[in-house]
């Protein structure tokens, strides 16, 4: 019985509408391709969106406790002991017990790793860099107005506090 419900099918789903302004086209083609960068980094690293998302974090924070990462991660820490074991089955991180106390174990990114994904992105960092490094002052100044609203935007989706007020220019 196919084709006679309306319900399934070609055109039966309606995503959100295509922005008509063509920033907004812009700032969705940008979401969407972040997303599938993290993806293809991910395939790469042969682990999956919650693990890139915790390596991420690692990254990004440095070595964390696996209660921590799970708190950063918003999971349960079973959860996140999962995750650590995954990845450091597959050599992205290893734990450590805390010098000053060697009841707490840190999880950290293998240096390997890292220079893995990296590697990866440094087409995109280094052409990004080429970019800003064309913008005028004048440009810089309206981008970064620009971008500092639109992470302020995401922030307050995402339930992020708002950032501390930037002092005022000089």
């Amino acid at each position: 019985m196919t084709g006679s419900d309306p319900h399934c099918g070609p055109g039966a789903w309606r995503g959100p509408p295509t922005p008509s302004d063509p920033i907004a086209r812009r700032l969705k083609t940008i979401s969407m391709l972040t997303r599938q960068i993290g993806r293809k980094i991910g395939e790469s690293l042969g682990v999956n969106v919650t693990d890139m998302a915790a390596l991420e974090h690692l990254l990004n924070n440095g070595a964390m406790t696996p209660g921590q990462l799970a708190a950063h991660l918003k999971v349960t820490t079973a959860a996140a002991t999962q995750i650590v074991d995954r990845l450091e089955r597959a050599g992205h991180v290893a734990r450590e017990r805390r010098a000053n106390d060697r009841r707490k174990i840190c999880v950290m990114p293998v240096p390997a790793s890292l220079d893995r994904a990296f590697a990866r992105l440094a087409p995109m960092i280094d052409g990004l860099d080429g970019v800003i490094a064309g913008l005028s002052p004048a440009e810089r100044q309206v981008i970064e107005r620009f971008l500092d609203q639109v992470v302020d935007v995401y922030g307050a989706v995402a339930g992020l506090p708002p950032p501390p007020a930037a002092p005022p220019p000089d």
